[in-house]
C-alpha cells in the first residue's frame, strides 16, 4: 500500500510559518547539497504530489519559473523540472481549474480520494506544508510519514503544526539527521 508522507519545516517552537505566513526563518538561506540529498531521499520514494488550494497557488507561481531561471541553483532547477512533472492532486472547494501541467482538481471528499490513491498501484504520495489541509488529513489517520526539519530559530507565534488537532496523534520516531546548518531533520511512522 502507498504512503502519504507529510514533509514540513517548523521552528522550535513548533510553527510552520509566523502569524502573517512568513517563512524567512526557514528559507533565508542558500539550501546546501545536504539539504537537497534530504529532500531527494523523499522524491525517490514518491511519485505523486498532494496541494491544498493554498500550497498549489504558492507553488505554481514560483516553481515552473525557477527551471530557467539563470540565478536559480542546479538542485532548484531539477526539483522545478521534478515538480512540473509529477502528478499533482490539488483539493479544492474554490477553484475553478489549475493552470499548471500534471494537476488534477479534485473538489469532493479529500479523505476518501486519499484513501483510494493509497490502495492504487505505485510510489508513495508527498504533501509540503500547510496546516487546515495536513491537520484535516492527520485526524483521519491519513498521513502515514512525517518529515519534520526543526529549525534553531523561535518565533513566539504563528501557523502552529499540530495547534488544530483535536486528538491524538501517537508517533514513532524512524530516524533523525542533524544538519550543518542547525536545522534536525526527524522522521516519524505514525502508529494508529
Amino acid at each position: 500500500m502507498r504512503k502519504v508522507i507529510f514533509k514540513v519545516e517548523t521552528t522550535l517552537d513548533g510553527f510552520i510559518a509566523g502569524p502573517n505566513g512568513e517563512m524567512d526563518w526557514a528559507f533565508g538561506h542558500v539550501r546546501t547539497k545536504e539539504d537537497w540529498n534530504h529532500v531527494n531521499d523523499i522524491l525517490d520514494t514518491v511519485d505523486t504530489v498532494l496541494m491544498s488550494r493554498v500550497i498549489y497557488e504558492e507553488y505554481k507561481d514560483y516553481w515552473p519559473a525557477v527551471a530557467t531561471d539563470h540565478s536559480s541553483s542546479e538542485s532548484d532547477k531539477e526539483f522545478s523540472r521534478w515538480l512540473d512533472k509529477t502528478p499533482k492532486i490539488v483539493f479544492s472547494r474554490t477553484l475553478e481549474n489549475l493552470e499548471w501541467e500534471n494537476a488534477r482538481l479534485v473538489r469532493g471528499d479529500a479523505g476518501m480520494e486519499i484513501a483510494i490513491l493509497k490502495q492504487q498501484p505505485g510510489k508513495n504520495l508527498v504533501m509540503w506544508g500547510g496546516s487546515r489541509f495536513p491537520q484535516a488529513l492527520m485526524e483521519l489517520g491519513l498521513i502515514d510519514e512525517y518529515w519534520i526539519n526543526v529549525h534553531p530559530v523561535a518565533i513566539g507565534a504563528g501557523k502552529s503544526l499540530f495547534g488544530g488537532i483535536q486528538q491524538r496523534i501517537p508517533l514513532k520516531l524512524i530516524k533523525s539527521r542533524a544538519f550543518e546548518s542547525g536545522v534536525v531533520g526527524h522522521c516519524y511512522q505514525s502508529v494508529g
